[in-house]
């Protein structure tokens, strides 16, 4: 006690600067300290690498080192739904016209164009990342965009109209534009005016088909430019046969004939055929194996052969 005052108790276990106004100030220091040092223990934990470039690296490192930094950083934010996004509409950008489905639901959100646009632009980091190192492993919920790749063959009907395009182009029930896109790997669709019987154009919707007004032609499209090439080769292959082979000489078109009967269930053998089978049961036939000595003909004993009496 000094003065009649009774002393300031000090625990002596801590270093005095600890004490008074120091206390408070170091109190404050630890605050700031815990509050940028949880953030950036946040930082590291997402990223898994410190947002400071080390030292040493050139300047190929240093890109592929700030590439990393980037596709990680959004990443989380598309993990996480850290989008970015003003909670004030009044700060929001404009928004461009609704689209909507058919149920009624609006398509183009912002969410869903922030998310977009944050795929897009971690893809062309990816992409880069890539070709600067090509041991580069994306993140395990990075998924490239899927790209297709399209392109149109123009059918010539109005210039022949006595040939049936669409026709050889599908065959019976479909087949034949099954089996070009299961031999090429492209999706074929033949659209444009003629395409679809009269009555049956349109969509349960009411919206109109894709490319319903324009010429008939044949819409092909890939993940690759060599699958739609391939497919664009066929198609103009099977309409210049078209044009050029008769009908009957047409070796596609007998085919999805014969297809055609055979899945309607009135395919017949044709004659040559017919007559090859009826050779070949009659050989089986014993009486027909016997040999005459007399006139050298079949099915009958000398002794009973015509031409000697």
């Amino acid at each position: 006690m000094v003065g009649g005052k009774a002393e300031p108790s000090y625990d002596h276990s801590l270093p005095l600067y600890f004490h008074g106004v120091s206390q408070d100030r170091e109190d404050r220091r630890k605050k700031r300290k815990s509050r940028w040092a949880q953030e950036e223990e946040d930082k590291t934990v997402i990223l898994g690498m410190p947002t400071v470039i080390p030292a040493g690296l050139n300047k190929e490192q240093e890109r592929q080192y700030l590439l990393h930094l980037q596709i990680e950083e959004i990443s989380r934010r598309l993990r996480t739904g850290d989008l970015g996004i003003p909670p004030n509409p009044e700060d929001r950008s404009p928004s461009p016209e609704p689209i909507y489905n058919n149920e009624g639901k609006r398509l183009n959100t912002r969410e869903y164009r922030t998310r977009k646009r944050l795929e897009e632009d971690r893809h062309r980091l990816v992409q880069e990342a890539m070709e600067i190192n090509t041991d580069y492993k994306p993140p395990a919920d990075y998924k490239p965009p899927v790209v297709r790749v399209s392109d149109k063959v123009m059918i010539p009907q109005d210039d022949h109209p006595e040939i049936n395009f669409v026709g050889l182009l599908i065959g019976p029930r479909g087949n034949t534009l099954k089996n070009l896109e299961k031999d090429t790997g492209a999706k074929i669709i033949i659209r444009g005016k003629g395409s679809v019987k009269e009555g049956k154009i349109g969509r349960k919707d009411g919206q109109p088909l894709p490319g319903e007004d324009e010429p008939l032609h044949a819409y092909v499209t890939a993940n690759n430019p060599e699958n739609v090439k391939k497919a664009v080769e066929k198609i103009k292959d099977i309409i210049t046969q078209g044009i050029e082979v008769p009908e009957g000489q047409n070796d596609l078109r007998r085919q999805q004939l014969r297809e055609l009967a055979l899945l309607n269930g009135t395919l017949r053998e044709n004659d040559g055929l017919a007559k090859l089978k009826q050779l070949q049961q009659a050989q089986t036939i014993i009486t027909n194996t016997i040999l005459c000595t007399v006139c050298g003909g079949t099915g009958h004993l000398s002794q009973d052969c015509k031409s000697k009496r």
